[in-house]
């Protein structure tokens, strides 16, 4: 019997053993195999994200090309050959990386093919016109320059629906890669359960069957185990409750939220929330939500006695036009409603209030209805005493205020700090700049004569770089500063700082014959009236800037005034003739360094437009632009109106 029993207690320890072993192996198989199904989807996208970056490096490359080419054809320098050179000895290999990226894509394929055919066309078109300015020193007719613009217009274009393509692909790999990850979490997490809960069970049987010798050994320890376990879950569940209290935030507006839902689910007409005050012996209605008017206002007070006595009211009662009902009840169906649900609304067995439904159908409220009105009921008795509780946290507040002033006053000398640092900045990186410019332009005036014509170039171009990186300073420092320094609103005439914005532009719309044309008078608006004007500044600049070669400026601007949610607010028009934006861009221009042209065609640091929305959003306004490519652009401001108050209409 021994040897039996010896046998039995092997051949079970074995099996208890291998089961697991055999779960835990299917476990790591077939998490392995989500974990491969994950990767590969990663894959995918990284493999996407590699052919878009380069499909920018190709259209790179073309404007390389472009830019190159057109420059030497112009000024007929052979340096500025040097960007076409290089591009144009890598533009194939480009091509050919790109196919061998796309190759799973067919379509794409196709794309770049006829991409590469048009850029080897187009290669043909401008070697042969090089040759040409090379040999006889004359410039291509404008009418080939402009077929050849238009090739390239098109081979961009293509370029840019190849990108949007890829994007395309690549968001709906990314989701793939976002579901197949939930899916391995979810899978993972499932498995887990399952082969835990076999897991314990089979070995808590097994060990059972092969512990029995041992039980009253063991009986101690399973009762010990057992009783931390209860321990740990009513902790667990004490915990779960007491995170439920203190993630809601009960008030007068999500107890209106609360009665909405409840009558989108029962489909009634008027639902309220009544509170009692047994010491004064009044019902205050704490909310409301109905379709159209509430039939009793929000903060209405009413006798105690006009509802449902407490001690009557233990569970819910039904009234309508046939029974014999209360003041209030009778107030509520004197109009196109049919009958009423009066709801005790209770916390630990003690009556707070009531909830009143009203609906104008024919037929009474239901069982179903009934508990489900009960139910929201009990969460909004709840969420009713955590306000009053909260209430009585008026020490709370006070030390929260005052952390929050310490926090300010530390928030204030950082921001100090940041003013001399910006201060140091401003002198220390301007003051090499000036010296840049000072000696190129000492030597451009005393040394010009003893300098050829590239010598005078170079110097000319640390001028304008030591410019350019002035400006880039100066709209840096003014970004920052928008950030950070207090503005005060007040009303501001839009005529007036429109004004100061087209006089300080002014040697600019006299340099390129700018027609700015303002429709009738401005209203006044909330802003800050410095700001506003760098605002407007910085937009009709642009305005004026961005125009094809030897056109004329035409701005026009004008208001107009629109409400939303009750406030009424000016939008600012500046429309122009200009080159336009294409709408996938429009959102881009306003961040901070970008550029959709480059510096040598359209001077500027591209942040201009950057200030712009900082400006608009510290003075709690909004922007934006309408556009086009090759129809103009309209870009806009919109700012709250300044009212004027009845003296100033009277004295005016």
């Amino acid at each position: 019997m021994l040897q039996i029993a010896k046998s039995i207690f092997h051949r079970r320890l074995t099996s208890a053993i291998a089961l697991p072993s055999v779960l835990l192996l299917l476990f790591a198989g077939v998490s392995l195999w989500q974990v491969n199904r994950l990767l590969s989807a990663l894959q995918w996208v990284d493999h996407t994200d590699q052919v878009i970056t380069q499909a920018y490096r190709t259209h790179n490359l073309l404007l390389d090309i472009q830019s190159g080419s057109r420059g030497y054809i112009i000024t007929g320098k052979e340096y500025f050959l040097q960007p076409y050179q290089e591009a144009q000895s890598t533009i194939d290999a480009a091509f050919l990386e790109l196919k061998n990226l796309v190759t799973d894509n067919p379509p794409q394929v196709e794309r770049v093919k006829q991409l590469q055919l048009q850029s080897q066309e187009w290669n043909r078109l401008i070697s042969r016109t090089i040759e040409i300015r090379r040999r006889l020193g004359k410039v291509e007719p404008l009418v080939a320059f402009e077929v050849r613009q238009q090739k390239m217009d098109a081979m961009r274009q293509q370029i840019s629906d190849f990108i949007a393509t890829e994007e395309q692909l690549r968001n709906q790999r990314s989701r793939t890669a976002r579901y197949t990850a939930q899916q391995v979490s979810a899978t993972s997490i499932i498995l887990a359960l399952v082969i835990g809960v076999t897991f314990a069970y089979y070995i808590r049987q097994q060990i059972y069957k092969v512990s029995q010798t041992y039980e009253n050994a063991l009986k101690t320890a399973i009762e010990q185990t057992q009783k931390a376990q209860r321990s740990a879950q009513r902790l667990a569940d004490l915990h779960q409750i007491d995170r439920a209290i203190l993630s809601a935030q009960p008030n007068v507006t999500i107890i209106r939220n609360g009665l909405g839902r409840l009558r989108q689910l029962i489909n009634c007409q008027q639902a309220f929330s009544i509170l009692f005050n047994f010491e004064n012996k009044i019902a205050e209605v704490l909310a409301g939500n109905a379709d159209g008017e509430l039939l009793l206002a929000e903060g209405t007070t009413l006798p105690i006695t006009d509802f449902t006595p407490v001690e009557v009211l233990q569970t819910p009662q039904i009234f309508s036009a046939d029974n014999e009902y209360l003041p209030i009840v009778k107030q509520l169906l004197a109009t196109e409603l049919n009958s009423c649900l009066i709801i005790p609304m209770q916390v630990e067995d003690t009556v707070i209030g009531q909830v009143i439904l009203a609906q104008s159908q024919g037929s009474s409220f239901s069982s179903e209805i009934v508990e489900i009105a009960t139910e929201v009921s009990a969460q909004l008795a709840i969420a009713i005493q955590q306000s009053q509780l909260r209430q009585q946290l008026e020490d709370y507040a006070a030390q929260l205020e005052q952390r929050v002033s310490q926090r300010t006053a530390q928030l204030e000398e950082v921001n100090q700090e940041l003013e001399a640092f910006n201060y140091t900045v401003s002198h220390d990186l301007r003051a090499p700049l000036r010296t840049m410019q000072g000696f190129a332009q000492a030597l451009l005036e005393d040394y010009s004569t003893q300098l050829d014509s590239f010598g005078q170039s170079y110097l000319n171009y640390i001028a304008e770089g030591a410019l350019q990186m002035d400006t880039l300073i100066t709209d840096l420092l003014s970004y920052g500063r928008l950030a950070r320094v207090q503005i005060q609103i007040l009303p501001v005439d839009l005529n007036t700082v429109v004004g100061e914005a087209l006089k300080q532009l002014d040697a600019q719309i006299k340099e390129q014959q700018a027609q700015v044309k303002i429709d009738n008078s401005l209203p006044q608006v909330l802003a800050h009236r410095s700001t506003l004007v760098q605002v407007l500044t910085n937009l009709l600049s642009n305005a004026i800037k961005f125009v094809k070669p030897n056109d004329i400026p035409i701005v026009q601007i004008y208001s107009e005034e629109y409400i939303q949610e009750g406030t009424h607010w000016i939008k600012l028009w500046i429309f122009d003739n200009g080159i336009g934006i294409a709408p996938e861009h429009q959102e881009r221009i306003f961040r901070v360094f970008e550029r959709l042209h480059g510096i040598e065609v359209y001077p500027g640091t591209g942040i201009g437009l950057a200030i712009v929305r900082k400006a608009l959003e510290r003075m709690g306004g909004l922007c934006g632009v309408e556009s086009q490519l090759n129809t103009g652009s309209r870009f806009w401001i919109a700012l709250p109106k300044a009212v004027r108050n009845r003296q100033d209409t009277i004295d005016s």
